[in-house]
C-alpha cells in the first residue's frame, strides 16, 4: 500500500523525503527524474523488499512551481537584499511578479542589518512596503530579527531567494542548520561585493521549529515570456489599486493618458517613481520580446 511523503532533494536516483516528520531515503525511477521531481513535491511511494529501499511511484498534484531555483509547493519566499552586495531593483521586482503568477506569499528581507545603513532600509521601505506582505530587518550575525522569521515560517514550506552573498546560508546556520558558506569573497574597498555560491542543489532544509527552507544554488529570473503585457499590473499590487479606477478600461497606464489614476498616484507620491518607471521598463521589455517571436 502507497505511503505520501514530501521530497526534501534529489540527487540522481537518490531522494529523501520526508514522512512523518522525518527525513528518510528512497529511490526515484528515472521516469519521474524525466517528469521533473523535484524537492517540495508530494509523492506516493512503497517499501520494495528487492531494492531494501522505498521507491517512488508518483508525483501529486502541486499546487505551484518555480523554476531555477526549481521547487514546488512553495508557501513563502524571502527575497534577501543588502546594501552589499548592491541589489538589483529591477530583477527584484521580476522576482515579485513570478511570485505573484505562482500565487506565493512574497516578504522581503534586509539582511546584514548588522552593517547595513538606515538610509538603505529606508528606500527599500519606501518603494515596496505596499508590494509584499512584511519587510523584515534582520542580522544572522546578532540574531535580531531573527524570531519575526521564525514566527513567519513554521509549519511552512518557503525559499529562500537571492544573490550570491546576500546572506542565505548565514541565515540558515543562524537557525541551527549547517549550511557550507564560502570564505572567499571579491571586495572593493573594504565591503565585500560578492562571493562565491556554495550551494549546488535545490533542498528544503527541516528546521528544529518544524519548517522546511530551500536554501537555493542562486536565483535566474523567467523571462515572463507568457505574460502579456496588459497582464503586469495585476502583480503590482499598488498600480493595480490605481488602475481599477482609471477613466478607460483599456487604459495603459503610461504618462500622457488622460484620466490615468496610476499617473495621478505617481504624481501624487502614492506610487514611487521609481517602481513606476520599472514597471514601465519591464511592461516594454515583455511587448518588445513577444513582438520579436510573433505572439
Amino acid at each position: 500500500m502507497s505511503s505520501v511523503g514530501q521530497v526534501l532533494r534529489v540527487v540522481g536516483a537518490d531522494a529523501l523525503i520526508l514522512v512523518d516528520g522525518k527525513p528518510v531515503s528512497a529511490l526515484c525511477p528515472k521516469m519521474l527524474k524525466l517528469q521533473g521531481l523535484c524537492a517540495g513535491d508530494y509523492v506516493e511511494y512503497e517499501f520494495d523488499a528487492s531494492l531494501n529501499n522505498n521507491l517512488i511511484g508518483k508525483i501529486l498534484p502541486r499546487k505551484n512551481h518555480i523554476d531555477r531555483p526549481t521547487i514546488s509547493n512553495v508557501d513563502n519566499a524571502f527575497v534577501l537584499v543588502s546594501e552589499v552586495p548592491k541589489p538589483d531593483f529591477y530583477v527584484l521586482d521580476k522576482i515579485l511578479v513570478n511570485l505573484g503568477i505562482e500565487n506565493i506569499a512574497p516578504y522581503i528581507v534586509i539582511s546584514k542589518q548588522d552593517i547595513v545603513e538606515d538610509n538603505f532600509i529606508d528606500i527599500v521601505k519606501s518603494q515596496y512596503k505596499n508590494c509584499v506582505k512584511d519587510i523584515i530587518v534582520l542580522s544572522a550575525l546578532n540574531g535580531d530579527g531573527l524570531d519575526k522569521f521564525i514566527q513567519l515560517t513554521k509549519s511552512k514550506v518557503s525559499v529562500l531567494i537571492g544573490q550570491s552573498a546576500v546572506g542565505k546560508s548565514s541565515l540558515l546556520n543562524a537557525l541551527g542548520l549547517q549550511i557550507k558558506t564560502n570564505s572567499v569573497a571579491l571586495k572593493v574597498g573594504k565591503k565585500r561585493e560578492r562571493g562565491k555560491n556554495t550551494t549546488k542543489n535545490s533542498q528544503l532544509y527541516l528546521t528544529s521549529y518544524g519548517a522546511l527552507i530551500a536554501d537555493t544554488p542562486g536565483f535566474k529570473m523567467l523571462d515572463l515570456e507568457n505574460l502579456e503585457p496588459e497582464q503586469l499590473s495585476h502583480y503590482y499590487p499598488e498600480i493595480r489599486e490605481c488602475a481599477v479606477k482609471c477613466q478607460y478600461s483599456d487604459c495603459t497606464h503610461l504618462p500622457n493618458n488622460e484620466g490615468c489614476q496610476v499617473i495621478t498616484a505617481v504624481q501624487k507620491g502614492k506610487i514611487p517613481v521609481e517602481r513606476y518607471d520599472r514597471y514601465i521598463r519591464l511592461k516594454n521589455a515583455i511587448q518588445k520580446k513577444r513582438s520579436f517571436y510573433g505572439k
